[in-house]
């Protein structure tokens, strides 16, 4: 969720809160200060309290039965734990009536209603973690494990020669970077293509070469990669937005095997995702990459 979403969700839990757990404490307590109209505020209280939680279920059933049927896309697994989390909140308004009048200690009473007031935050977070994984959009990255053959077909122009081969392919737009890393014994090259798109079917294309790279950084590069695991991520907003996106594969010849990394969306999600991208393209920066001018060496 992007920030502006959080701080929208923290006002409508403030919102509830008030709804459902002050306006029974208020009656309960004006039930115990006054003597002239306790039974008033006591009765009134207790009606209150009954029909907060009947509206909190009414709501949420038709809440939930509406927007299974125009979700997006449902995931049937969440739904019951979603709504039995949901249904939780119905006691809030009974609970805090109820310990704000009971024969209780003050110690007491402001004990239960804190732990009341407490479990009603975490219950409304749980209710809104479960929604966004029951309805909300998933942005998932993806990780495939491929035959050594599958990607010089796909890159005929990596060495097979060297030890380890990176390909990788950065995309924001109509702006393209491919970075191709080739480890060896001895040393370690790098070779980019920037692409940028100009108008009329044309693109500006500038190309780097570099043979003495890093290779502490190189080494965690590739370590990333061969660690690397998906990454889902749930929103309950989705935006048209071209969000940047990068498809990474390494080969390695020692071991003929190819890992495949589709990442996609890496400016809002997949905090892991995001990393490794930014290694890989601080070594196109290394390499005197401009980023509105492509390379200068």
């Amino acid at each position: 969720m992007e920030p502006t979403d959080a701080l929208f969700m923290i006002i409508v839990n403030i919102v509830l809160f008030i709804i459902f757990a002050i306006i029974p404490f208020l009656f309960g307590v004006f039930s115990n200060i006054s003597t002239k109209f306790h039974k008033v505020f006591f009765i009134a209280g207790r009606i209150i309290s009954v029909l907060l939680a009947i509206s909190i279920a009414a709501g949420l059933s038709v809440g939930i039965v509406f927007v299974t049927e125009n979700a997006f896309e449902v995931r049937p697994s969440y739904i019951y734990a979603c709504y039995f989390c949901g249904l939780i909140t119905t006691f809030i308004p009974l609970s805090t009536f109820y310990f704000t009048t009971c024969k209780k200690t003050k110690k007491q009473r402001a004990c239960y209603l804190t732990l009341s007031f407490i479990a009603f935050f975490v219950i409304l977070s749980g209710f809104e973690f479960l929604c966004n994984r029951t309805f909300g959009f998933v942005f998932q990255t993806e990780r495939f494990e491929l035959s050594i053959n599958d990607f010089y077909s796909n890159h005929p122009e990596a060495d097979k020669n060297s030890d380890i081969n990176v390909f990788a392919s950065l995309s924001v737009g109509i702006e393209w970077l491919t970075v191709n890393i080739s480890v060896y014994k001895d040393s370690i090259t790098l070779k980019t293509i920037e692409s940028n798109y100009i108008g009329d079917g044309k693109s500006e294309i500038d190309s780097c070469y570099r043979n003495d790279l890093p290779p502490d950084l190189t080494q965690d590069i590739i370590e990333e990669i061969t660690y690397y695991q998906q990454e889902t991520d749930y929103s309950p907003f989705a935006d048209a937005c071209l969000h940047p996106h990068a498809s990474i594969e390494l080969a390695n010849n020692k071991n003929a095997t190819t890992i495949k990394l589709d990442l996609p969306d890496i400016d809002e999600y997949h905090p892991n995702a995001q990393r490794l991208v930014k290694k890989i393209k601080s070594l196109a920066k290394d390499s005197k990459i401009n980023p509105t001018k492509g390379c200068s060496n």
